[in-house]
């Protein structure tokens, strides 16, 4: 399975695809969208057993949104479904609709906490 990097050049996210690389958004938006520069995960205390987790004592992990994205990589279903959003199209609060719609997906999987 293909896996696709990111990059970031000059406070903009960029995805690689198949065909080069797809501008998402600015930095500052994704941050926006998700909530903040955080983001923070809840683990019940069943979920908390694994020796990996690292929580806090009320069972909360948070993280650095922007050092996470930057860090991350993609599979090819996850880049077909940003692929074809229209890059210069903007949701109903003005943000890039492209950047939303990554925001959305991201938020997705860290509240299921991988598990979709």
């Amino acid at each position: 399975m293909d896996r696709y990097d990111t990059d970031v050049r000059n406070g903009v996210l960029f995805l690689e695809s198949t065909d080069g690389w797809l501008e998402i958004g600015r930095l500052d938006d994704i941050c926006e969208l998700v909530g903040g520069e955080t983001y923070t995960l809840e683990y019940d205390e069943r979920q908390r057993q694994v020796d990996w987790l690292d929580t806090d004592e009320e069972g909360k992990l948070s993280f650095d949104v922007r050092e996470t994205l930057t860090e991350m990589d993609f599979n090819d279903e996850f880049v077909g479904n940003i692929e074809p959003v229209d890059a210069d199209e903007t949701d109903e609060d003005g943000y890039p609709l492209r950047a939303s719609v990554f925001a959305d997906m991201m938020t997705n999987i860290w509240d299921s906490k991988g598990d979709l």
